[in-house]
């Protein structure tokens, strides 16, 4: 049969278009095949992403209650356990991070860092799943909020570091020493994944403000004095925590200077003042600086002896007949000093001293406001809460709600505190005694359950710490 011309045209288009038609058919038909294995098989993890809800925080707090949070805007969740905390005392050869293994490199003058430490005795509730147990066990169920806002101060203290590595306009050794010890006692050091520059800036600050001998150099007068034992205690926990030769050097020796300031009666005042006034809030300073020191393994002439001599200094500042702590004479001081005078002495191995009891039992009537109770409260109840948390039964039980709901209340939304017409001392003194009061839980062990505190303590521990109160004028 003949072709026509119409035949020769389709022949000739069928074969590139057949090739084309054909495939397109297989491509359907893979897709539809590929569409149908993933319609069958159940995706295996599912991510979320939520964006973070503030927190109103009057809501959730009554005046004696708080309910728990289950999420909380930009905080890790806090891990509970039953596992038990060491209460063993460590010797510095083991004195390592739990969290973190200290490598200070970076910080140029530091070397010859001993290999991971592993913090134990007073100080170990702060590293790794301890800090969970120890919130678990004092915290209970404010222990959601008080982390929460211990974490939201540290991150508003972390924006507002100097870019040298201090804190603040005024007073830059004293407020460094405290955010460094704000940042020590949530467990952190310069290793530390999210807040270990921060930690590094400010160790370095510290160790850049000394002079020739040694000593740090601060003004003269009222604020001098509390400025040196302040950054001497920070620099003793960071030492107690890194095991750095540098840190060890600055912190013997501006140890000794608080060790040679020492007043025959056992107590402390400005200038290093040797008769004449003696004032407990100075003392309160020095004697933490000094067990600090002690624990982290100073080998200071005299330590062991100032320490003990610290006690009959704090017990002289006492009104037996009312059990309060004075401010520069006995008795005569407001709920603060007598705060400083049971804590210290709960530290220095004098917990059941008749002092301190008596101390104990003036502070019951405390109550946890902003007004009424202290002339400088975040002073005060920085003081008192660790007081009442080292005597511990109903004296913590019935406070922890108290201060947890006043503190947490309170705090700014940018994570800092300045309660209005209450502090005038400015947002990183406010921010960081706060933090402080709320890290008590885990910052060290109750001392009714160790006798770590004892100043009996061995050589070459790791830095402890309790809270330091600063006060740089005659407040």
């Amino acid at each position: 049969m003949k072709k026509t011309k119409m035949d020769v045209v389709k022949e000739h288009l069928w074969g590139p278009l057949g090739s084309v038609v054909l495939h397109v058919i297989v491509v359907i038909l893979l897709f539809k095949f590929v569409q149908f294995i993933q319609d069958v098989k159940e995706p295996e993890v599912e991510v979320v992403m939520m964006e973070p809800t503030d927190i109103d925080l009057d809501e959730l707090i009554e005046e004696e209650e708080v309910e728990e949070l289950e999420d909380l805007e930009n905080i890790e969740e806090i891990t509970m356990t039953d596992e038990p905390i060491s209460m063993e005392t460590e010797t510095a050869e083991s004195v390592e991070s739990s969290e973190t293994s200290v490598d200070l490199e970076s910080l140029d003058v530091l070397s010859n860092i001993d290999s991971p430490v592993v913090m134990k005795g007073l100080m170990s509730g702060r590293m790794g799943a301890n800090r969970g147990a120890m919130l678990g066990k004092y915290a209970g169920k404010y222990g959601g909020l008080t982390e929460a806002a211990v974490k939201r101060a540290l991150e508003w203290l972390r924006k507002n570091q100097n870019p040298d590595g201090s804190w603040d306009k005024g007073h830059k050794i004293g407020h460094t020493g405290l955010g460094l010890l704000t940042f020590l006692a949530h467990g952190e050091t310069p290793d530390s994944k999210r807040y270990g520059p921060t930690v590094e800036k400010a160790i370095k600050y510290l160790l850049s403000q000394m002079d020739s001998k040694g000593h740090f150099k601060v003004a003269g007068g009222h604020s001098g004095v509390y400025e040196h034992c302040i950054g001497t205690y920070a620099i003793a926990e960071a030492f107690g925590m890194t095991r750095v030769p540098t840190l060890k050097d600055a912190m013997t020796t501006n140890l000794q200077q608080i060790i040679d300031g020492q007043q025959k009666s056992g107590g402390w005042d400005y200038s290093w003042k040797d008769e004449g006034r003696t004032d407990t809030s100075v003392m309160g300073w020095a004697a933490q600086a000094m067990k600090a020191g002690y624990i982290a393994g100073a080998k200071n002439e005299g330590l062991k002896g100032a320490l003990d001599k610290s006690i009959p200094g704090f017990k002289m500042m006492q009104k037996e007949s009312t059990g309060k702590f004075g401010y520069s004479s006995p008795g005569a001081g407001d709920i603060g000093m007598t705060g400083v005078g049971v804590l210290c002495m709960q530290l220095l191995g004098a917990a059941k001293d008749p002092s301190t009891v008596k101390g104990l039992n003036a502070l019951k009537p405390v109550g946890a406001a902003y007004s009424g109770q202290s002339k400088h409260p975040l002073y005060a109840y920085y003081y008192v809460t660790q007081a009442k948390f080292h005597e511990g039964g109903d004296t913590w039980t019935s406070w922890n709600p108290k201060i947890a709901t006043l503190l947490v209340k309170s705090q700014n939304k940018d994570g800092s505190w300045l309660p209005k017409e209450i502090e005038k001392r400015g947002k990183v003194y406010c921010t960081t005694l706060a933090a402080l009061t709320l890290q008590v839980y885990y910052r060290f062990l109750p001392t009714f359950q160790t006798d770590a505190v004892k100043s009996a303590a061995p050589p070459e521990v790791a830095a402890e710490e309790d809270e330091v109160n600063l006060m740089f004028d005659d407040g």
